[in-house]
């Protein structure tokens, strides 16, 4: 965020970092569209064109992080009225300032965001549906001691990568100054059903969590198998050396 602040205020642009919301703002276009960039990787763009909205986005490659494979994209047209409203696909802002934008590009970031967690969590699921299925025919997983630490520190990483991001999907600290616009962000994820899908989302983890559990209790079993055998061999091992030797001896 530091770098582009720095590049969009060397090429002159009029650039506002709002620091409660980690948001850069700078006017983009022919008709001086809105850009919105969040720290958390998703752009908000009001009054482009299709064009320069690629450009934008083609610009701030230079400026990514560990980008997603494939963007997600969220749409909708927008009016200026006297009273701030949703139907469908179509915003109705109640004014065209920045800060009214802001407020309702916050809920559409943290919708976008979600979006990617929720596709990530389903891939990851459907990677491992297999384990409960092999436990259920087959009393057990059919993979190496090995295999089964490996995945099992796959499922922490993605809960760990997931909930480093959770703040994202918090109210912004932003509405603790601008507490007036939080019902216009309210709006806006009440739309997109923000609240239900997070709630969702952290079922999912639970499952995540529920996998590594049984993962980590079919190692713990096998370590304990291969202990009691060892222990059985080594047992085997005194009484056989100690008969031979009682032999030798009478002999």
């Amino acid at each position: 965020m530091s770098w582009l602040l720095e590049s969009l205020r060397e090429q002159g642009a009029a650039v506002t970092y709002f620091r409660s919301s980690h948001v850069i703002h700078y006017f983009e276009g022919e008709i001086k569209g809105d850009v919105f960039c969040f720290s958390s990787g998703t752009v908000v763009m009001w009054g482009l064109s299709e064009a320069e909205e690629k450009a934008v986005l083609e610009r701030l490659k230079s400026f990514e992080r560990e980008p997603v494979p494939e963007i997600e994209i969220e749409e909708s047209s927008y009016s200026i009225g006297s009273i701030a409203k949703i139907l469908k696909d179509d915003i109705t802002l109640p004014s065209d300032d920045v800060i009214t934008k802001l407020a309702f590009s916050h809920g559409l970031a943290q919708s976008v965001k979600l979006e990617i967690f929720e596709k990530r969590m389903d891939k990851r699921i459907k990677s491992m549906e297999y384990i409960p299925e092999s436990l259920a025919l087959k009393g057990r997983i059919q993979l190496s001691r090995k295999q089964l630490t490996r995945v099992m520190g796959e499922l922490i990483l993605e809960r760990n990568s997931i909930n480093l991001y959770s703040d994202i999907l918090d109210t912004p600290d932003f509405f603790w100054e601008h507490s007036e616009l939080e019902p216009l962000y309210r709006m806006v994820s009440q739309d997109l059903e923000v609240a239900a899908r997070v709630n969702l989302l952290n079922k999912r983890m639970d499952m995540l969590k529920d996998l590594v559990q049984v993962l980590s209790q079919e190692v713990n079993t096998r370590y304990n198998y291969l202990m009691e055998w060892a222990i059985i061999l080594w047992i085997a091992f005194e009484v056989c050396t100690t008969l031979l030797t009682d032999i030798f001896k009478i002999i």
